[in-house]
């Protein structure tokens, strides 16, 4: 059985900065220590020792039962070579986050205890972790500097290397869509405030990543109607219907047909009252779709008007 035992040696500051949002990076630093001081960990002698501890760090609780280790790393491996495997791997990715870590001691970062390894949160600071509680405090805040920073701290996808593995797929998707609810959620404070422009160009940078957001379309009309530019509103109409049409071979919802109709009526046009009231289709006329995006459609409308 593979366990841990001694003592961690006492008086080391040194942290690990785990990077996953653009890329997998680690680098190591003491506690005071500036970004440009971090030390970097390139040498990893088994990919098992780096696949291992890129799963530790992706997952959300940064603990993960050794079972469950071997059956993603290991899925066709008998019992006993998946376990040989496992202990190579854990000592390997040891010896590469410490060195000069002596035998029978603790790791400072990676700790094994009842089949459960765990990384070390004390001691290891991952950017995805930081993306997140940097993204609640802004939707909390609703301060456009709290939501910059939280949209500065996200650096591309998570492990855009690892695309295609299963096992980072959900963590991934949850960090796009806090991103993409980041953006809306700027885009509706500085609305408030009067600044439309800058409303409008955080709503593009939405559907330049997710074209298929229907409710941010309507968004994006409505703010070209308020901005008294109906012409855009109306381009932004036939751009929504022809994503759509290709991306998911679907029309447009009702309600973005009715707001169609009221801004090409020159009803909304100059009254930026009546351009913030969301035209709201029929009973007769709610959407039926059960797709994916549609669901995330409505989440983010939702958003959108709370």
């Amino acid at each position: 059985m593979i366990s841990d035992v001694g003592r961690v040696p006492v008086g080391s500051n040194s942290l690990l900065h785990v990077t996953l949002l653009g890329g997998f990076r680690l680098e190591r630093g003491d506690v005071t220590q500036a970004v440009a001081g971090r030390q970097p960990v390139c040498d990893w002698p088994r990919r098992s020792a780096k696949t291992l501890t890129k799963l530790l760090a992706a997952h959300p609780g940064h603990a993960l039962h050794r079972e469950q280790i071997i059956d993603v790393l290991w899925p066709d491996v008998d019992a006993e070579s998946a376990l040989n495997s496992f202990g190579k791997a854990l000592h390997a990715a040891r010896r590469v986050l410490e060195p000069s870590l002596q035998r029978r001691h603790d790791s400072a970062y990676l700790r094994l205890a009842d089949s459960m390894l765990v990384l070390n949160a004390e001691r290891v600071v991952v950017d995805a972790d930081v993306f997140e509680k940097l993204a609640e405090r802004a939707i909390r805040s609703s301060e456009i500097m709290t939501y910059q920073a939280a949209l500065g701290a996200y650096s591309g996808e998570l492990l855009p290397e690892d695309r295609y593995e299963t096992w980072c797929a959900d963590r991934r998707s949850a960090l796009v869509e806090l991103h993409l609810r980041l953006l809306v959620g700027l885009a509706e404070v500085y609305e408030r405030r009067g600044a439309c422009n800058e409303a409008a160009d955080r709503l593009r940078q939405v559907l330049k990543q997710d074209p298929a957001r229907e409710a941010v379309h309507r968004q994006l009309m409505r703010l070209y109607a308020r901005m008294g530019t109906s012409d855009q509103a109306l381009r932004q109409f036939h751009i929504c219907e022809q994503v759509l049409r290709r991306e998911l071979d679907l029309a447009p919802q009702a309600e973005t047909i009715s707001l169609y109709n009221a801004i090409h009526a020159n009803l909304l046009a100059g009254h930026p009252s009546a351009a913030l009231t969301p035209v709201r289709s029929s009973a007769g006329n709610k959407c039926s779709r059960k797709c994916a995006s549609c669901s995330r459609d409505r989440a983010i409308r939702e958003l959108a008007w709370s």
